[in-house]
């Protein structure tokens, strides 16, 4: 599914590959005393030869098939790129000149059999970020598309985490030492509906002892649902050469919804060569408290393997689980996911990075 999205698009990609967005092809001759097309080119390569290594890739062999991937993959990202940063220069004075930075892109798929009674037996949910570099604009402002998940504990299925569609700026407000507070707001479109929203998140962290401390609570208002808030705590530690163990605990509640949502987690990872490559075991428990009574909703178990499939920009990942939901009376559910990520740009993440 993935692929095949990004297929699509990269076909529309080259038929204007060679038309340069309106800013860089066809500047006015004051514009282009402030944009370096050189610079922004090389930097775009850079990017470029950064995901281009075949180290630790499931698919290394070359053939005409690659290579035209490599192509649309390479226009699609200047592409996007250069969209982004001819929307940015119209924030851009006569006389300022332009330090150009590079917007990233993904795109996830993720494909489910099994699972919950209440669950369709196959399921496939798709997943896009776009963060967009707006120098011209601000150095503090951090403008971002995507539908990812953000109203859910992160220790949740994610075939079953929301998939709202967000238009937002993020904005650093004070960087102190061990700790981070920025503040965001923007559009969430729901049931085809834009709804208006800000917050607030504050990150601190810090060593304790042979491991690191980190605690992330955010605060959101949204203009139909009213206040929400949610608080993640984990505690992480090097356990050898390349295995890491965490507790993660976290808790959720909201104005629309009855009492508080609870998660505790226990994960290990074994880390192989090379960033985002490895397994994850997770157990997690979501217990929920409701007018001083414990609800028990929800438990699972499950493994996951991460590896790069082609270069590194495409990666995949399979997840058996094993869940436990209440509305099934506690029977286990057993389901198989498998998920696609594409990379335009950027890193792939850390395998522990909640």
């Amino acid at each position: 599914m993935g692929l095949l999205c990004l297929l699509a698009v990269a076909a529309r990609a080259e038929e204007i590959a060679d038309t340069t967005p309106p800013a860089i092809a066809k500047p006015e001759r004051s514009r282009i005393l402030r944009l370096n097309l050189e610079e922004i080119y090389y930097l775009q390569g850079l990017e470029l030869e950064e995901q281009s290594s075949h180290e630790h890739a499931v698919i290394t062999r070359e053939n005409n098939v690659t290579s035209w991937l490599d192509r649309q993959h390479g226009r699609l990202f200047r592409w996007l790129d250069n969209r982004v940063r001819w929307v940015d220069m119209a924030w851009l004075g006569e006389k300022r000149a332009y330090d150009p930075e590079l917007s990233t892109f993904r795109l996830s798929t993720m494909t489910r059999v099994g699972g919950r009674s209440s669950e369709k037996e196959f399921d496939i949910k798709v997943r896009f970020r776009g963060d967009f570099a707006l120098p011209a604009l601000s150095h503090r402002l951090h403008v971002f598309l995507d539908n990812v998940g953000r109203e859910s504990l992160p220790g949740k299925d994610p075939m079953q985490q929301d998939s709202n569609t967000r238009l937002g700026i993020r904005a650093m407000l004070k960087t102190l030492k061990n700790s981070e507070l920025s503040a965001n707001g923007g559009l969430r479109w729901r049931r085809s509906h834009p709804v208006a929203y800000a917050g607030v998140d504050w990150r601190y962290a810090r060593p304790v002892g042979d491991a690191v401390y980190a605690f992330t609570p955010r605060v959101v208002y949204y203009t139909d649902d009213g206040f929400a808030q949610q608080a993640i705590m984990t505690w992480t530690r090097q356990v050898g050469e390349r295995k890491i163990f965490q507790v993660r605990l976290g808790e959720r509640s909201a104005e629309n919804m009855d009492g508080v949502e609870f998660e505790q987690s226990l994960r290990f990872a074994w880390l192989r060569s090379g960033r985002g490559r490895g397994w994850v075991a997770q157990a997690s428990v979501f217990p929920h408290l409701e007018s001083s009574d414990w609800y028990w909703d929800d438990s699972l178990i499950n493994v996951a393997w991460r590896d790069a499939l082609y270069r590194k920009w495409i990666y995949y990942t399979i997840i058996p689980q094993l869940q436990f939901p209440k509305e099934d009376q506690y029977e286990p559910r057993p389901s198989l996911r498998i998920g696609l990520d594409i990379l335009f740009g950027g890193r792939i993440g850390e395998l522990l990075s909640h």
